[in-house]
């Protein structure tokens, strides 16, 4: 059996596609666009599965979420209780903030002085609820056959976890709290989690980079970010119940920006946890320098408590923030790095990327050209290893 290859998710929207996002402002391209949409969308599968005519690409692939401005902000367009005069946006922590300056990444002078920009939504008015089922499934649609004219059968649609809307969406005085707050968005997003998984034979990947981020809120004692990680878990696990987690994936990864990544919590603050969600697959972030060496945090972690049987998990062999090209070998020697672990071994295996190529519209940290030569080297390092295991 060969070793599965997917990435996380987002990738490179084109200049036509930017500009409508830009001007209509909704968050998802309006169905007007929807022969442009489909267009791109079938442009990104072919690029995954035959990057660079690598004729043994990506095997569980994305819509690259053409049609959505960003992994968090599409959601104004499928959620009602917005009040559209009042724009807000979260608060980036002074941590945060301190280390894109450090980094001298030009996010810093964006979230400092105007992260509306990028991350603003208008303010809730009222309880948030859900009326996207029809845009959900209609994309999960138009993925499914996408993916069967270009011979791959396995396909993901992204959905953000209802604990990083809780953090990017502000409550306003509706809400009693953080609690109160993510509680709600776990019952309406799985009205979107349910609308996906009814399109026969999509998968649907949670991004759930919120499980890191325990920097980012006020209070910062030890049971306070033990009660909101957990918080966060439950309403992955509430949204998803009763549904197959053979079809179901969780990415977690530390944020999608250039720094220096050392606020970034230890693997083994939520490692328990996160293998405690209702999903076969685990997608990781495990190749960029700050994360690498958390391959021997797994392997302890396995060596100590087992690892769940049915838990596969993606390993993060692609580095999505630097230019830097890994090579076959590199990307062999990160897969073999799990697949050595006893307890997890070869068959739980995949290769995979830190995180998605464009995470929001026209940010990314490199160029296509660059990207499609990482998925290159993702195909020829799995198959280095493949021969190396399988």
């Amino acid at each position: 059996m060969k070793t599965e290859k997917t990435m996380t998710g987002s990738w490179f929207r084109s200049e036509k596609i930017k500009t409508i996002l830009l001007e209509t402002g909704a968050g998802e391209v309006p169905e007007e666009f929807r022969e442009l949409v489909l267009k791109e969308e079938e442009s990104v599968v072919r690029k995954q599965v035959n990057p660079l005519g690598n004729e043994r690409g990506l095997t569980v692939v994305s819509n690259g979420e053409q049609r959505k401005s960003g992994y968090t902000t599409f959601v104004k367009s499928r959620f009602e209780g917005f009040d559209s005069e009042k724009i807000v946006s979260p608060m980036v922590s002074n941590a945060m903030l301190e280390e894109l300056k450090i980094a001298k990444n030009p996010l810093y002078d964006i979230f400092k002085n105007n992260p509306e920009q990028l991350l603003g939504h208008p303010q809730l008015k009222s309880r948030i609820w859900y009326n996207g089922q029809k845009k959900a499934m209609m994309e999960a649609k138009d993925l499914k056959k996408i993916g069967k004219d270009n011979g791959v059968s396995k396909v993901f649609v992204n959905s953000p976890s209802p604990g990083v809307l809780a953090q990017f969406l502000t409550p306003g005085t509706y809400y009693r709290d953080y609690f109160d707050f993510i509680e709600d968005l776990s019952r309406e997003m799985s009205k979107e989690y349910e609308a996906i998984l009814s399109v026969d034979g999509v998968q649907l990947q949670i991004d759930a980079p919120d499980l890191t981020h325990e920097r980012h809120y006020k209070k910062s004692e030890e049971t306070e970010r033990k009660s909101a990680l957990r918080a966060k878990i439950d309403s992955i696990n509430m949204a998803i119940s009763g549904k197959d987690p053979e079809r179901i994936r969780v990415h977690y990864c530390y944020g999608n920006y250039n720094a220096p990544h050392k606020i970034d919590p230890p693997l083994e603050n939520f490692l328990n946890e996160l293998l405690s969600l209702n999903s076969n697959v685990i997608v990781a972030e495990l190749a960029n320098p700050r994360h690498e060496g958390d391959a021997m945090i797994l392997r302890k972690y396995a060596h100590e408590f087992g690892w769940p049987k049915q838990k596969k998990i993606a390993v993060g062999v692609i580095d999505v923030k630097t230019p830097f090209v890994e090579t076959p070998e590199t990307v062999a020697l990160r897969l073999a790095r799990i697949a050595e672990i006893d307890e997890i071994g070869p068959e739980r295996v995949m290769a995979g990327t830190d995180c998605g190529f464009e995470t929001f519209s026209s940010l990314d940290n490199v160029s296509e050209e660059v990207a499609l030569m990482k998925l290159d080297a993702m195909a020829e390092g799995s198959a280095l290893f493949d021969n190396m295991y399988r």
